[in-house]
């Protein structure tokens, strides 16, 4: 059986953070936890039509698949970076919420149960919540990370919030996992950087629409509300099955496998939003 680790990063823009990610992350995976077996899989979208994170992580997952040899992937943000407690390792259990909210470690077998994510979800929003859902639905064990104790001592370095002080970054991250005492916590790129500067990156021209939200919540509410049978049946159409990489620019560096694509030549546009809003 499979064993071995890829590592799925949703990408566009982000070059700084990407450098510190890519130069930060091997280095934990094989000094910290021991991890020798794994590729990282950067997903580009190259298109200037708005960025798909459900999309660009399906085009990391089917690239990977397609290569093989994986036991688990590691869906990643591209501006959170492990310092120190928290384990890469695989479970007999999937993880969601793996250092951020949208974030998640899973199985193959079940990642491709759930037929991967909803593209339909544009943007950002409600897209990790359907996909959790998804495996929930499909009797997959999922349980939240933040939830549970390996995460208690892990801190984690968001290049989100370059000047945030710590005692700043410890009430954020108070606020964003829930927790009032022990729990995973996130520090400033200004904690390790030293004189190094970081600029923050301006997410808003990617994500968000005019819109773009509330279409995403009411696509989330739709399905949610569907009978099990035709939830079932929704999922089986709409996700991974979608998504083709044979007309995407692939590159190899070592253990870091890019994936560059215009949206258009990676999905099959077929009207699964309208079936879906047609009931």
């Amino acid at each position: 059986m499979a064993s071995g680790l890829a590592i799925l990063v949703p990408y566009r823009n982000r070059k700084d953070y990407l450098d510190i990610f890519l130069d930060e992350v091997p280095k934990y995976l094989e000094r910290v936890n021991g991890i020798t077996d794994y590729a990282i899989y950067v997903a580009e979208q190259q298109s200037q039509d708005r960025f798909n994170l459900a999309l660009s992580r399906n085009v990391a997952a089917r690239a990977a698949l397609d290569d093989g040899g994986f036991g688990y992937f590691v869906f990643h943000d591209v501006d959170v970076i492990p310092l120190c407690d928290i384990d890469y390792g695989p479970r007999s259990f999937n993880v969601a919420w793996f250092l951020s909210a949208g974030s998640c470690k899973i199985t193959t077998t079940d990642f491709v149960k759930a037929n991967g994510y909803n593209p339909d979800f544009v943007g950002w929003g409600d897209e990790d919540v359907e996909f959790y859902h998804r495996l929930s639905h499909l009797g997959s064990d999922l349980r939240e990370w933040h939830r549970i104790p390996e995460s208690r001592q892990a801190v984690a370095m968001n290049l989100e919030w370059p000047e945030l002080s710590d005692d700043e970054a410890l009430a954020w991250s108070r606020r964003y996992f829930g927790h009032a005492t022990s729990g995973p916590r996130f520090v400033s790129y200004r904690r390790t950087a030293g004189d190094r500067k970081l600029q923050r990156y301006d997410k808003s021209s990617d994500f968000w629409g005019l819109g773009q939200q509330e279409r995403n919540q009411a696509l989330w509410n739709r399905m949610h509300t569907l009978s099990p049978e035709d939830k079932t049946s929704y999922i089986a159409r709409n996700g991974l099955n979608r998504v083709r990489v044979d007309r995407t620019v692939r590159l190899a560096r070592g253990r870091i496998r890019w994936i560059k694509y215009r949206t258009r030549d990676v999905l099959d546009t077929d009207d699964v939003a309208g079936q879906l809003a047609r009931g």
